[in-house]
């Protein structure tokens, strides 16, 4: 792609719980507000599960409106939602959707969120991933693309059936949290497995996604330029890892997902590129460097190509919004 060709190397719906502002001082993109287990305690009151402190979850309905800032905060943790009623617009990562009624939500660590408006009739799971015991810990949940799909939808629109299934599970959960009984960590484990199992069921379906040995390739090509995509761009390389030629890796990528791998490096750079023109006080030269462009003339040059504007002009009308 013609923009790949300039680089050197080439919570609001109410459990989106945060009310942190950001500093006016400089910042790097580690010190965008970070929002997670312990900062839902703090801000919510709640007071931390110490039996367990991986999992929380929350009714909508328990968070005071003073936590609805709308200012943007980083994830940290793995997310599950369920929307039952209300209308509302939730941006992730610059791209904003809309949440209607019926639907489930999933996000995973790193993604930016900002809230544009509120649902008021909805349940928030949030867990790490150390809360999941044995196998069913980092490798399961890198298997689930619902997780890991940086380029996808994360809202999944549910039937009447679906919608009532889930609701009942989240019920269970929200119950058997909130209860004393023996082993109730077991049963909440249990409880959270089976529906991220139902999510990722959904997940697929709804985005069409290819269940044969294509799925393993992709999650591992998507997993990659997660990691790597800063310093490694070339096509070629990703299919070395994958002990493939590009031609190959470009065929399955095609197939799969409708894009080039060179689109997936794309979509993933351009989404990190604003997360720090908007959410840092970093320069448009020190980002350029950042990212390995030549200079910061190119890198201006490979945004408004890719974006349709400046850096300083996608950054000055966010920050307006």
């Amino acid at each position: 792609m013609v923009f790949l060709e300039h680089f050197s190397s080439l919570y609001s719906f109410k459990w989106l719980f945060v009310n942190i502002f950001i500093s006016t001082e400089p910042i790097d993109m580690e010190d965008i507000p970070a929002f997670g287990l312990p900062e839902l305690y703090k801000e919510t009151g709640f007071k931390q599960d110490d039996g367990n402190p991986g999992f929380s979850i929350i009714k909508s309905g328990e968070v005071g409106d003073a936590l609805n800032s709308g200012n943007p905060f980083r994830n940290v943790n793995y997310g599950l939602g369920l929307f039952s009623s209300g209308e509302a617009e939730l941006s992730i990562d610059f791209k904003l959707h809309a949440v209607r009624p019926k639907m489930a939500f999933v996000t995973s660590p790193g993604q930016v969120f900002r809230s544009v408006s509120e649902i008021t009739d909805a349940y928030g799971i949030l867990f790490t991933r150390d809360f999941l015991a044995g196998q069913k810990s980092e490798q399961w949940l890198k298997s689930l693309a619902m997780f890991h799909r940086f380029y996808d939808r994360p809202l999944i629109q549910l039937s009447d059936e679906e919608h009532a299934e889930l609701l009942d599970d989240f019920q269970k959960i929200w119950l058997e949290y909130h209860s004393d009984k023996a082993m109730k960590y077991d049963a909440l484990e249990s409880l959270l497995i089976l529906i991220l199992i139902k999510l990722a069921r959904l997940y697929e379906a709804d985005q069409e996604i290819d269940r044969s040995s294509t799925k393993h390739h992709i999650l591992k090509l998507e997993s990659l330029i997660n990691q790597q995509f800063k310093e490694n761009r070339k096509v070629s390389n990703y299919a070395e890892q994958m002990c493939m030629t590009p031609q190959h890796l470009n065929r399955i990528t095609q197939k799969a997902t409708g894009k080039s791998v060179s689109d997936l490096i794309h979509e993933k750079l351009i989404i990190e590129l604003k997360r720090y023109l908007v959410y840092t006080d970093m320069s448009s030269e020190e980002i350029a460097h950042h990212f390995n462009f030549h200079d910061n003339s190119y890198f201006t040059k490979a945004f408004k190509k890719a974006v349709g504007e400046t850096p300083k002009a996608f950054r000055d009308r966010q920050r307006m919004l």
